[in-house]
């Protein structure tokens, strides 16, 4: 089941529950299991015709946003030494996956979490030309109920999930 309703360990059957963010629940033992980063990727195409070589350069580019995050861009050009860059345009879509698509078809630089990237660029069809410049996001936790503490199902589920996460956070 999803919720984002407070999570009562001594109400409810849970085995897991995976939230994002720094929460904490009475009766729950956390285990950190991804922390997001948050960096610029766009279309090997994008480059082609526009190198981005230098922080600098993406004033020749569009920059994509997503409504849910209005400051995200400003953060991470002043976290790049670049703050105040004005782009050539930029693209604003109210939601992420509509920006995530308007980067994999060429149209601008997006500003993407690096768990929800990671598979398109393995893939090949996004790149992140400044991968060493990212914005620290927020971390998820699989939260097990103290009382279970030595069910194997669920820490084998709560291992795959730390597998996954360190996949994930290396884009």
């Amino acid at each position: 089941t999803t919720s984002n309703e407070p999570v009562d360990a001594l109400h409810e059957p849970y085995d897991v529950v995976i939230r994002g963010g720094p929460d904490t629940f009475y009766g729950f033992a956390a285990r950190q299991f991804l922390t997001e980063r948050r960096l610029p990727a766009c279309s090997p195409a994008l480059l082609d015709r526009l190198p981005l070589v230098e922080v600098s350069d993406l004033r020749h580019h569009t920059l994509l946003h997503a409504s849910s995050l209005p400051r995200i861009w400003a953060d991470w050009l002043a976290a790049a030494g670049a703050p105040g860059l004005e782009p050539a345009a930029s693209l604003t879509f109210d939601h992420f996956y509509l920006t995530l698509q308007a980067a994999l078809d060429g149209l601008g630089v997006a500003m993407g979490p690096s768990a929800l990237i990671a598979a398109d660029v393995a893939a090949g069809r996004l790149v992140t030309p400044f991968p060493d410049v990212s914005l620290p996001s927020r971390a998820y936790h699989a939260y097990r109920p103290e009382s279970q503490a030595g069910d194997p199902v669920a820490e084998a589920f709560c291992t795959w999930l730390e597998e996954r996460g360190e996949m994930a956070a290396r884009p």
